[in-house]
């Protein structure tokens, strides 16, 4: 008989061998089901809810709905809130001198009112003249804008203070003043 013959068999007793210790590790090492049912049975009751398949503490994962506490009060298909009223902070977010159309360009906004139909002024200074331009202000999601400003051309040159002010029948402000030369 070969010495092939014989390495056969007991290469697949070997295998086979390996299989079954492999298996037998798994089940010593899963935990026992009844040992933790039953440890769940004699723990206190807490009512623990997840999204459907998220785990809940160091349990198996759970199949129960949760739900939001308290419930919105607020969702998106209702009317938006406008805030009104008062006075309000106005910001200039920009005031410089734009060359290619000789003025002066500024855009700002009041925070806490949104709406439409109030008033932006810029209102330029240089020692006893005044300059001003307005605009409409518009609704923007959390503030009202007051888009792009523009003074006449032909400011004389120097430095200008410019400040954005803006009202409406229940809101009023104004702004810090920015410096913008003019050349």
């Amino acid at each position: 008989m070969s010495t092939t013959r014989r390495r056969r068999p007991l290469l697949a007793v070997t295998l086979l061998a390996l299989v079954a210790a492999a298996v037998g590790a798994v089940l010593l090492l899963r935990p026992d089901d009844s040992a933790e049912s039953s440890a769940q049975s004699s723990a206190p009751s807490a009512t623990t809810s997840a999204a459907p398949g998220q785990a809940v503490g160091q349990g198996a994962p759970t199949t129960e709905a949760y739900t939001l506490q308290p419930e919105p009060t607020f969702v998106a298909t209702d009317e938006p809130r406008r805030p009104t009223g008062g006075s309000v902070d106005v910001v200039l977010t920009y005031a410089g001198f734009d060359p290619a159309t000789g003025t002066v360009q500024a855009n700002g906004f009041a925070a806490g009112v949104i709406e439409d139909g109030g008033t932006c002024t810029l209102t330029l200074t240089r020692d006893s003249v005044e300059v001003t331009a307005t605009g409409t202000g518009t609704a923007d999601a959390t503030t009202t804008s007051c888009g792009l400003l523009e003074a006449a051309p032909g400011l004389a040159s120097g430095t200008w203070e410019a400040r954005l002010s803006y009202s409406s029948e229940g809101s009023s402000g104004e702004s810090d003043s920015l410096e913008v030369s003019v050349p």
